[in-house]
């Protein structure tokens, strides 16, 4: 009986019927084999997280600083594998590219020692936990520089976030990161500063909220970072500061070898340490060697080759070229050609380092950033001194050609130093490095209102500022005519009246030829060119007008944007003359006064006259023929300026108080 239950009724047993009378060998060989779970198809190719560390055998911890290192990122499937949503997923190519590097059995090793470590701390062992330690054998990651970056160019090309980060760290206080890692930040930045001054220096500059921006262009690649500006920075504690050490310990060994290989290349040396108060220029020559390349900056010639494309030649080589040395240079030239065009570079850009500066001499006060100044200046082919410890040059020397000042007024110690000089702000520095042009320094004096910062970064087809417009036009030798000025009130009441009198003879038409219909004017023809366009847009297959409409709207809506931002200016600038117009009439008004009463007439915006309104105030001068102070008379400027626009405007300007209102008294009474 078995297992069988008393008086229940035994089920039938179900056969299921069979399908084929094939064999085992014959199934395989006509069907194939059947494959397992997770072996083939979006399983097989893309592995979780998860089943990634118990493939590898290791640590989220030790993954993760894995994958920056070896610049392995997480890949989305094109369609979710089967039951895996919402997880993140990698390639399996890139997991058996992990499997193989070296350094997860540094990291096996690693975790290994550290249980030493532990045990002896554990022990109560002091002495023997802090020896082991210290002698923490530290893992290298050169070998992935040169594994990632086969090519120079290719690292120059992927510098961009390294060159932020590191100057980020670089402004940190020290605290949660160790002071090891700042200061090799710190070394690894006058480095690169002293780099591009060598390289050419950089190319635009543009000062933001969030930091300093730069640009600079070596060996054809346009390299772009930001500079954090040098206050203490407030650390978060939402920030993962590990993530960021990780990256930056592969960040440190790649630019340390960028700025090796472009030491090397000018016939320097590089690692060289700064000194506290030495600047950039003391040290690439004393220590780097390279100080024939600092003294001849710019000594270089263009010889125009075949194609149209132009090549540098140093000095060294070309020398005083003459009718017999002609050819030799050609050829020279031709071969330098033929050699950049077959390099995998390309020969079509071409990088000359720029001699703006050069034959100045800088001196920056002690209020200035040096180190962004010293740079910018430096590597434009200008001497630069500053105010402080190691500066080569004093204050006083008469070589000075530009004193760089940001402060509302000058020093009364600048009265002793030579008349030679332009005493300028930092702006100018920065704004003639965009412009790859000496911009006049009267806009930009010591105490003067500055024009605007525009960004070096143009976008085509956007928005012009007008001071762009009159930078272009001292750059090409023209005059510089301002649209806005020429534009009086009266030609502006003019152009109304014409606009009224075109209106009036318009309606007038109107009336005309609502009386005579059939004498309308038929429509104008459309030009040959808008008939050609029309009929290419009805020729356009459905998917090609969709996308050509799309292009219109952004075209077009750049445009209405372009539009409005003009519009803006001309009524800022509008607004502008008027208040202007109505200084001048106040002025007028009070030089009449003053000739009715026998006072001298001088006016406050006349430049020949040294007047100055403080000294008239001296000894109670500066009265009006009222008797009122100058403050007083500030007082009263004041208000009839308010009321000047509050006729103009029609409404109250700033803050009105609201006057109670009156309760009404209830009707009724003993009279009623």
């Amino acid at each position: 009986m078995g297992n069988r239950v008393k008086d229940r009724v035994k089920k039938k047993s179900i056969k299921v019927a069979k399908s084929s009378n094939m064999g085992s060998a014959r199934k395989l060989s006509r069907m194939g084999k059947k494959q397992k779970k997770d072996h083939a198809g979006l399983n097989a190719t893309f592995l979780s997280r998860s089943s990634v560390l118990k493939r590898l055998q290791i640590t989220l911890k030790d993954f993760r600083r894995l994958c920056i290192l070896k610049g392995i990122y997480p890949r989305q499937p094109s369609k979710a594998p089967s039951g895996k949503k919402g997880q993140t997923f990698y390639h399996i190519k890139d997991v058996t590219f992990l499997s193989h590097e070296p350094l997860l059995e540094k990291f096996r090793e690693f975790k290994g020692y550290m249980k030493k470590v532990r045990k002896a701390s554990g022990r109560g062992d002091v002495e023997e936990a802090k020896r082991l330690n210290e002698n923490t054998e530290k893992y290298s990651v050169s070998h992935l520089v040169r594994e990632r970056y086969p090519r120079f160019v290719d690292a120059l090309s992927d510098l961009d976030d390294c060159l932020s980060l590191v100057h980020l760290f670089a402004t940190l206080p020290a605290g949660k990161i160790p002071t090891s890692i700042i200061q090799k930040c710190k070394h690894l930045v006058n480095g690169w500063s002293a780099a591009v001054c060598l390289s050419g220096g950089v190319s635009k500059t543009f000062v933001s909220v969030k930091g300093i921006y730069y640009e600079t262009v070596i060996q054809g690649v346009t390299i772009r970072w930001l500079q954090p500006h040098n206050y203490t920075q407030k650390m978060d504690d939402d920030v993962d500061l590990r993530v960021m050490i990780t990256f930056l310990d592969f960040y440190n060994v790649m630019l340390d070898f960028v700025v090796f290989k472009l030491f090397q290349e000018k016939g320097g040396r590089w690692p060289i340490e700064r000194k506290e108060g030495e600047g950039l220029e003391s040290m690439i020559r004393e220590k780097s060697g390279v100080a024939d390349l600092i003294e001849n900056k710019g000594a270089a010639k263009t010889v125009t080759v075949k194609k149209g494309k132009s090549r540098v030649i140093p000095d060294a080589i070309v020398g005083d070229v003459g009718d017999e040395d002609e050819d030799i240079t050609r050829e020279l030239a031709n071969a330098m050609d033929e050699e950049i065009e077959d390099s995998p570079i390309g020969g079509d850009v071409e990088v000359q380092r720029s001699d703006l500066f050069r034959g100045l001499t800088v001196f920056v006060s002690r209020e200035c950033p040096l180190p962004i100044l010293e740079m910018l200046a430096l590597g434009k082919g200008a001497r630069v001194g500053w105010e402080g410890k190691g500066s080569p040059i004093s204050a006083d020397d008469d070589t000075i050609t530009h004193y760089v000042c940001d402060r509302p007024k000058l020093e009364a110690k600048t009265m002793s130093y030579p008349k030679n000089r332009e005493y300028v702000q930092p702006q100018w520095l920065l704004d003639s490095s965009n412009f790859n042009f000496l911009l006049p320094v009267s806009k930009y004096a010591v105490g003067a209102p500055l024009p605007p910062h525009l960004s070096p970064w143009e976008e085509e087809g956007g928005y012009v500022p007008k001071y762009r417009k009159e930078i272009e036009c001292m750059k090409k030798g023209e005059e510089w005519v301002d649209s806005d000025d020429e534009m009086d009130s009266e030609e502006e009441e003019e152009q109304e009246e014409g606009k009224l009198a075109a209106a009036a003879d318009e309606g007038d038409s109107d009336s005309v030829e609502s009386e005579d219909e059939e004498k309308k004017e038929p429509a104008p023809k459309k030009s040959q060119a808008e008939q050609d366009h029309d009929l290419a847009k009805i020729m356009m297959s459905k998917k090609a007008a969709r996308l050509y409409s799309r292009m219109q709207h952004g075209i077009n809506k750049k445009a209405d944007a372009v539009e409005l931002l003009e519009s803006k200016r001309k009524t800022i600038a509008k607004e502008k003359r008027k208040i202007q117009i109505v200084y001048s009439d106040e002025e007028e008004e009070k030089l009449k006064r003053k000739t009715a009463h026998g006072q001298p007439t001088v006016r406050h915006g006349d430049p020949k006259t040294k007047v100055n309104k403080r000294n008239e105030c001296i000894g109670g001068k500066g009265k009006d023929d009222k008797g009122n102070t100058p403050a007083k008379q500030k007082v009263i400027r004041k208000k009839q300026e308010r009321k000047n626009i509050e006729k103009e405007f029609k409404k109250p300007v700033g803050m009105v108080s609201k006057k109670p209102k009156k309760k009404k008294g209830k009707k009724g009474g003993d009279g009623e």
